[in-house]
């Protein structure tokens, strides 16, 4: 996937998407534990972002809470500064 021509947003949602199969449209506020997101597709999620936006997401920032929705790993992004 090309980095300068894929708005962020829509490069989360791809990534997301890899994890939350069965979820036919992921709105941005909708809990992603919800639609049947496990701890451990958390961890790769939490990895995947990290690898897709060339970026380390600080240890006090890796909870789930940052990674629970879209709307959430999208400001998680902006706060580290990419």
């Amino acid at each position: 996937m090309s980095t300068t021509t894929v708005a962020p947003l829509d490069r989360i949602n791809a990534i997301v998407s890899q994890f939350v199969v069965n979820a036919p449209e992921l709105a941005r506020h909708q809990d992603l534990e919800e639609l049947g997101l496990t701890s451990m597709q958390m961890v790769n999620l939490m990895l995947s972002i990290e690898a897709e936006f060339d970026l380390t997401i600080p240890s006090s920032k890796l909870v789930p809470s940052n990674f629970r929705t879209i709307a959430n790993i999208e400001a998680l992004i902006w706060e580290i500064g990419h």
